[in-house]
């Protein structure tokens, strides 16, 4: 029985808790310990006309921010060193069945070290861009306002600049003067070419008083496959500013691979804080440079009702707009796709 299981394993951590305590008091050295049980559980229904067939209704798991579970903890080593784990997991709730893949732990499988240095830390990651990109949306990287709906991806929608795989991310200690950093590599594991598949990141960032600023880069060596040779390359540029009434959302993003492709993305939004109440809009729009009639645009608009610390209700629309040879979110040239979801998300 899983309910038994999990009121042993409770007695058991108050026991180890208790004992660390015992040591401490007889003088004894002992590392300190912590995990965390965590996640998301965020549902709703969801309406849209993306499909050449017509509209479609269902029930969605994931909308406002990816379902989820997982476990991180910290072991004091002394003198400022820290060990640090993460193991994340996707879930669908509206059919209980694994995400990222089917894979277990495929949003997050890392350890690492921190201490004054900062950190380090090896695995399944977030990339910096990807990190960079969610600091500065409105909508939080996810849902039908989604800025990586437009940005970062290439017309086939082959980039993987949201996790990188095999992956080493140094990221600075926060205590530079506003100032944060993070370099990542990802190893692209073929004998014979150590630089083919793999992956290099990096984001520069700023956060003092109501500013914010970050700029970040991803770049792929065959990305699409171990035959395309063309590297993808995504460079970012966002920012926000809080009049504590209203914080205000900009972002630049340019996207190359190869000789044919090349875009630019722009960016700007608002966030409106009402007491238990908030609206967030934004509208995004991508040039294509290389290709005549093919740019997109989205407008996009959410609501969120605070309930408590841990749960809300939340309303989102979304319209992308298609050139007539740009088919974003859809495999209809040309066709405007309208989105409706309405949720409830609850943190734990």
């Amino acid at each position: 029985m899983l309910l038994p299981d999990f009121f042993d394993w409770n007695m058991n951590m108050k026991k180890s808790v208790f004992a660390t305590a015992l040591l401490g008091t007889f003088g004894l050295a002992s590392a300190q310990s912590t995990m965390t049980i965590y996640g998301i559980l965020d549902a709703g229904i969801s309406a849209d006309n993306s499909s050449a067939a017509g509209s479609v209704a269902k029930l969605e798991s994931g909308m406002e921010s990816g379902s989820r579970f997982g476990f991180k903890g910290t072991e004091d080593l002394g003198n400022g060193l820290k060990a640090l784990f993460v193991l994340e997991q996707g879930i669908a709730l509206d059919t209980g069945t694994l995400t990222s893949g089917g894979h277990l732990f495929g949003r997050q499988a890392l350890v690492g070290l921190g201490g004054t240095f900062g950190t380090v830390t090896m695995g399944r990651q977030y990339t910096p861009i990807f990190s960079a990109y969610g600091s500065i949306d409105p909508f939080g990287n996810n849902s039908a306002g989604d800025i990586n709906t437009l940005f970062g991806k290439n017309s086939n929608f082959i980039s993987k600049d949201y996790r990188m795989d095999n992956s080493v991310i140094y990221t600075a200690p926060v205590n530079l003067g506003g100032f944060n950093a993070a370099v990542a590599y990802g190893f692209g594991e073929q004998a014979g070419d150590s630089a083919a598949q793999s992956q290099v990141g990096l984001s520069l960032g700023y956060a003092s008083g109501p500013i914010k600023a970050v700029y970040a880069y991803h770049a792929e060596n065959n990305a699409n496959s171990i035959v395309d040779t063309d590297t993808y390359k995504s460079h970012f540029l966002g920012a926000t500013y809080d009049f504590n009434r209203v914080k205000v959302h900009a972002a630049f993003d340019q996207t190359t691979q190869g000789a044919d492709h090349k875009t630019q993305s722009y960016l700007l939004g608002a966030t409106v804080p009402l007491g238990i109440h908030s609206i967030f809009a934004d509208v995004t729009y991508r040039d294509n440079k290389l290709l005549n009639d093919a740019n997109a645009s989205q407008i996009a608009i959410g609501y969120n009702h605070t309930l408590s610390k841990r749960t809300n209700l939340y309303t989102i629309l979304g319209c992308i707009i298609n050139d007539d040879n740009s088919k974003v979110n859809t495999q209809v040239l040309g066709k405007t796709v309208n989105k409706v979801q309405v949720g409830m998300r609850h943190v734990f």
